[in-house]
């Protein structure tokens, strides 16, 4: 059942609500970015970063799945793109692929991040993500 928020149509109510979402938490966000590969993300998004050994901020590629753990979903596109997510002409769409599953505790990816990075996750990003996932369910409307 198509979902809207801001006027835009979403094929579900999950994808509209990680969209309403990333507008609380201050993120930038274009839906159905181009794919790479056989990977179709639903979101491009970039955030800031204050670490003085990073760009200023970070991107991501972001497939949103209806699940409830990581762990039984490794094998997805999105977590092959560790560190960096590069296209079929060699040029750099993001720094890491995402998962993003029901809600903001259900995320992943891997990236750089000042002299080191590892696995990341929306609430390591996003102070008081909860109440920002109850405000962003009540911005989307069928």
């Amino acid at each position: 059942m198509a979902s809207y928020y801001k006027g835009m149509e979403f094929r579900t109510k999950l994808l509209a609500r990680w969209a309403a979402f990333f507008d609380l938490a201050g993120w930038n966000w274009h839906a159905n970015p181009a794919s790479v590969g056989d990977w179709l993300p639903d979101f491009f998004v970039s955030f800031r970063c204050g670490h003085s050994e990073c760009s200023g901020e970070h991107s991501l590629l972001v497939s949103v799945l209806s699940i409830e753990d990581i762990d039984g979903n490794r094998g997805h596109p999105a977590l092959q793109h560790h560190y960096t997510v590069v296209d079929g002409t060699g040029a750099i769409r993001a720094n890491a692929g995402a998962l993003f599953g029901v809600s903001p505790a259900v995320s992943q990816w891997e990236m750089a991040h000042g002299a080191g990075g590892g696995i990341d996750d929306v609430p390591g990003w996003v102070p008081g993500f909860t109440q920002l996932w109850t405000q962003a369910g009540q911005l989307v409307r069928t």
